[in-house]
């Protein structure tokens, strides 16, 4: 009976680190698909504030 309880206790330790792993598992595949993402639309951001600057000085210059 007693060899019965601590193989149980073992079994649910497993499961219990089991979830663990697979929670962290999803958890660093949501961060894979956030900077997938990131990386994607990095370029487009840094294009548009680069050719927002050039117009800001070619108006600038253009009123002077």
């Amino acid at each position: 009976m007693l060899q019965d309880d601590r193989d149980n206790l073992e079994l649910d330790r497993l499961q219990i680190e089991n979830r663990k792993l697979a929670a962290e598992a999803l958890k660093f595949m949501a961060e894979e698909r956030k900077l997938r993402q990131e990386a994607f639309w990095h370029p487009f951001a840094t294009g548009s504030v680069i050719l927002t600057a050039i117009a800001g000085i070619m108006a600038l210059l253009v009123k002077l």
